[in-house]
């Protein structure tokens, strides 16, 4: 713990006298005004426990900490990890804004104020809308823009003008039509979230920096991050609980694989690789290494030369380098620009690689290698929005939106394409689809307004748990059993080379 840290903490101890425990969803009233809306059961989480902590001052990992009294929290965001700093002072509405601690102590110099739960929410990043809807909070979304949107649900409520719908273009960002959209709504936005390069920010105080992309952010930091988010809905309990949840599917199918490997039943030899064939790069920041390294692949990460090395990427210095580097990786995962991912083929993918101009890499062939995208599903773009200037109607990823929500999702599916494909039954309808096998020409499909009430069945009756609880049950199955069976049972999908005779199954 650091010292500043200490001294918050000595600073925001006073003992609290608590009083009868409410509903922190409804606001104050003149019987609750000395309520205690922020009890242990509904504080957040500071790990992957379900349980809210005990504790008033919760440091949540690298990402920020709070202080909690009975009618009001502190939120500050930590820099350590690459975030922007600031506070946030949310007390709970029909409460008296609060001026200091309840030790007297001033409260963070420059911290903005919110009444939450918060009721209106305009933002242009589809990570926010992944989030609000994973917490049912889909109709705190007051402003979109619909280049951004995937889920089906949202599409529908913004092509019905239930959800107000305007755009950012351009860069620098561009907020011609965005500003006024935010002005035109009034009071009915408390909150406008952003990001640290200021897409779709408002200018004003009711913005709200959400940075899940920091370089330095592993795959589950990626998903903790939903945590600060739920603080202005009041929604920690939600958040932790769902956090927790997917941190143990995560860890099981990734220890599943790793002691299968350990046993010899799964090869360990085979690596991975995020490529941009438009800028000749391979990436290995964290959390792309996290997929890949949970899914039981080695991280392929450059040693030759190159030009815009970074720790989160290397360039390399022309087309021929790069693919000759590109003979080491097994499993490429395509993040090459396509402006119409539904009408981008295999042919179209290994021109833009290069690929089909090399007869020896691994990736061109699909019996000894795989090229993956992330656009198995996508929007259809919405057609019946316009402005003159500067929108283009575009196919939003569900990749951009649910991964971060999704993490065992995105697990299994890279798992399910590599290794157990013959034996992990199709995906639940309504449940994202993240990696589109382009070695065998795979298609998009797109989803649509009409698609909402398939995915909101999905969502409401947890369709997506419970299709990674049975194919729990089947890896279980299959890794769970002795080495030799392994070996006969287990067939390797097009990354392995390894084709195991049906035969041995007998």
């Amino acid at each position: 713990m650091t010292l500043a840290t200490l001294a918050f903490l000595l600073l925001a101890s006073a003992p609290l006298a608590r009083a009868v425990d409410v509903d922190n969803q409804a606001c104050a009233t003149s019987g609750t005004q000395s309520a205690d809306f922020f009890p242990s059961t509904r504080r957040v989480s500071p790990n992957a426990s379900v349980t809210g902590s005990a504790d008033a001052f919760v440091e949540v990992g690298r990402l920020f900490d709070v202080y909690y009294s009975r009618s009001f929290k502190v939120v500050r965001v930590k820099t350590d990890a690459g975030l922007t700093a600031a506070s946030y002072v949310l007390y709970q509405c029909g409460t008296t804004t609060p001026t200091t601690y309840d030790n007297g102590t001033a409260l963070p110099t420059n911290a903005k104020f919110f009444s939450v739960p918060v009721q209106g929410v305009a933002t242009a990043l589809s990570t926010v809308i992944g989030v609000l809807e994973q917490l049912g909070l889909r109709d705190k979304l007051k402003l979109v823009d619909p280049s951004s949107v995937h889920a089906p649900c949202v599409q529908a409520l913004e092509e019905n003008n239930t959800i107000a719908a305007s755009h950012i273009f351009g860069w620098p960002y561009n907020h011609t039509y965005w500003h006024p959209a935010i002005n035109n709504l009034g009071s009915s936005i408390d909150m406008v979230v952003t990001d640290g390069w200021n897409n779709g920010y408002s200018n004003s105080a009711k913005d709200v920096v959400f940075d899940n992309t920091a370089a330095g952010f592993s795959m589950l930091e990626r998903t903790e991050q939903m945590k600060f988010l739920a603080m202005f809905f009041n929604k920690e309990a939600e958040a932790s609980a769902y956090y927790a949840d997917q941190v143990e599917r995560w860890t099981y199918m990734s220890s599943m694989i790793a002691a299968a490997q350990v046993r010899g039943g799964v090869p360990t030899r085979y690596t991975c690789g995020w490529v941009d064939g438009g800028m000749n790069r391979i990436y290995f920041t964290k959390y792309r290494r996290d997929i890949c390294e949970a899914a039981g692949l080695t991280m392929w990460v450059p040693t030759g030369p190159g030009v815009n090395a970074s720790a989160d990427y290397h360039d390399y210095t022309d087309r021929a380098t790069f693919l000759a580097d590109m003979v080491n990786v097994n499993v490429v995962i395509d993040e090459t620009y396509a402006a119409s991912p539904s009408t981008y083929d295999k042919t179209a993918a290994f021109a833009a690689l290069g690929f089909d101009t090399v007869s020896n890499l691994p990736s061109d062939d699909p019996r000894t290698g795989l090229v993956l995208r992330l656009d198995k599903h996508t929007s259809d773009g919405d057609t019946a929005y316009a402005h003159a200037d500067g929108y283009t109607a575009s196919e939003g990823l569900t990749w951009f939106e649910d991964q971060m929500v999704h993490p065992a999702l995105v697990l299994q599916d890279l798992i399910r394409l590599s290794w157990l494909n013959t034996f992990i039954a199709p995906v639940q309808t309504g449940c994202p689809r993240f990696f589109r096998d382009m070695s065998n020409n795979d298609t998009v499909i797109k989803t649509t307004a009409a698609d909402c009430p398939t995915w909101d069945r999905a969502r409401a009756e947890k369709l997506c748990l419970a299709q990674l609880t049975l194919q729990r049950t089947t890896v279980a199955s299959l890794l769970g059993a002795s080495s030799a069976n392994i070996g006969a049972r287990l067939v390797v999908s097009c990354v392995l080379a390894v084709i195991i005779s049906m035969t041995a199954m007998a």
